[in-house]
């Protein structure tokens, strides 16, 4: 029933809202960053259920809202980690994503990813679609065993502004740490999401209030699959470490 009526308010503010739109996509500002990092938040939960912890938080400097969860994922950890980072399956099982890619490699751990989220039916119709530029970076603590995954909004020459999308920031980091048992993994995803544009924040707030369990879910659909490969950079990491441990023991 609470959908229904956030449902009628949008579409009761259709012209405004379009008019806004169009406005934001053919004359775009420049983009205002929001680290949630750098920001003093504090994490409140909000719903403990299917091996999913959630929570939310005021960010500083934003009436947006940012959520986390933290739960298992019954795979090994270099598959977990290898689903996060492979642009070409983020389609299969991130929502409303249409199209994932990388536009160019910096190193072996950071590359520059574009994003395009589609707006669903009947929102599409006053909302344009937005899309995201970050920078990722792939980080493996040798010490304790744990592998970051960081998304921080970017720009980039070879990701131009799209007319008819509107740019989006987003922050977002995934951490990964092998459980006792080998084919489990523990996940703690936490993300900052400004789609911008004229959508009213407590309308952000309240379709972004389902992110972590869209994400574990989606996540935990994926890692069952059979066909997923480990990624030379999660190789390569993992493997780097086993081989300090080794040289410390010598």
């Amino acid at each position: 029933m609470k959908q229904f009526f956030i449902l009628l308010a949008v579409l009761a503010s259709f012209p405004s809202l379009l008019k806004a739109e169009l406005s934001q996509t053919a004359t775009p500002t420049p983009t205002t960053v929001v680290s949630l990092s750098n920001s003093v938040v504090q994490w409140n939960q909000c719903s403990d259920d299917n091996g999913l912890t959630t929570y939310w938080a005021n960010v500083k400097g934003s009436q947006v809202i940012a959520f986390r969860g933290e739960g298992i994922v019954n795979a090994p950890m270099e598959k977990v980690a290898s689903i996060i980072i492979d642009t070409t399956r983020g389609v299969e099982w991130i929502n409303s994503l249409v199209l994932s890619k990388v536009v160019r490699n910096i190193s072996d751990t950071e590359f520059i990813e574009y994003d395009h989220v589609g707006i669903p039916f009947p929102f599409d119709q006053v909302i344009s679609d937005r899309d995201f530029v970050s920078d990722v970076n792939v980080i493996y603590d040798t010490r304790t065993g744990w592998m970051t995954v960081s998304y921080k909004p970017t720009t980039d020459p070879d990701a131009p502004l799209i007319k008819k999308y509107t740019r989006g920031i987003v922050d977002c980091e995934f951490k990964l740490v092998r459980m006792s048992i080998p084919d489990q993994t523990y996940v703690e995803a936490r993300v900052f999401t400004d789609p911008k544009g004229s959508i009213a924040k407590w309308l952000v707030n309240f379709f972004q209030q389902g992110w972590p369990q869209d994400t574990f879910e989606g996540l935990r659909k994926q890692a069952a699959k059979s066909d997923i490969k480990t990624l030379p950079v999660v190789a390569e990491l993992m493997g780097k470490s086993a081989e300090d441990k080794i040289a410390d023991k010598n």
